[in-house]
């Protein structure tokens, strides 16, 4: 993932901002440290930790993989984000990571994720409340994500579907930069890892063109493309939220 690191020491190191009656301040060492010590004390092995930042360190995004034989394919994850500097609820999600290419599944579970506003004196200790509960349901969570995967790997999709697809991306949901667009465009063509016909090719093919997504807005172009996804296809987990199902030929 370009510009992603796993460099802890100047994150940890960054300024926290001033508390006040109306602000409360979530230290990015909850997400780097105490994230990282409740999944060891819950028996879970951290395989790679990532990073990315912007402002100066101000914005978080990041996630610790966890290692896991269950699937071969996708391994569960915890995505987290924080902000110093008010553009960003702090938040905490269940999600899947793509071994072979690092792509991010980040999905809308009903347990899986906590966000939570920099608000008042209860902020931190409500979020680390939280962090805890959130990563007792990791694997109940993760296997939500594990369902979507193969249901989209049985579901066939040709280039008029594809079209379709992007066209509502671009047209009305603004869920694409045109930078990303050219990435998806070559990744659809010439793909090193998903070259199929399946819906799950096509997923990872988008996600592909994600990866340099501003640390603002990553998980949530992730999320938003997973539920458009869900109800487009009508897989487990649908809301509704984009529209009817997409009729297949």
């Amino acid at each position: 993932m370009k510009n992603w690191t796993d460099k802890r020491e100047n994150i940890l190191n960054t300024a926290l901002p001033t508390a006040t009656k109306s602000y409360g301040v979530i230290p990015h060492s909850v997400f780097l440290e105490e994230i990282q010590e409740e999944l060891y004390k819950q028996n879970y092995t951290i395989a790679e930790e990532r990073y990315l930042t912007a402002d100066n360190n101000k914005i978080l995004s990041g996630f610790f993989r966890i290692q896991d034989f269950t699937d071969m394919e996708l391994m569960p994850s915890i995505s987290f984000v924080n902000s110093y500097n008010k553009t960003r609820k702090a938040s905490i999600r269940v999600a899947g990571t793509v071994l072979v290419c690092k792509n991010g599944m980040l999905g809308s579970t009903p347990g899986g994720s906590y966000t939570r506003k920099h608000i008042g004196i209860n902020a931190l200790p409500d979020f680390r409340k939280h962090l805890s509960i959130g990563i007792s349901g990791l694997i109940s969570e993760f296997e939500r994500l594990l369902k979507n995967k193969q249901e989209m790997k049985d579901i066939q999709i040709d280039k008029s579907i594809i079209a379709r697809l992007v066209g509502d991306m671009i047209i009305n949901e603004d869920l694409i930069t045109t930078t990303q667009l050219s990435i998806l465009k070559h990744e659809i063509n010439f793909s090193a890892n998903f070259k199929g016909n399946t819906l799950w090719d096509f997923y990872n093919n988008t996600t592909e063109s994600f990866k340099d997504t501003h640390p603002s807005f990553y998980d949530k172009q992730h999320i938003k493309f997973h539920s458009f996804i869900t109800s487009k296809f009508d897989l487990s987990g649908n809301k509704g939220i984009y529209g009817k199902k997409l009729e297949l030929v």
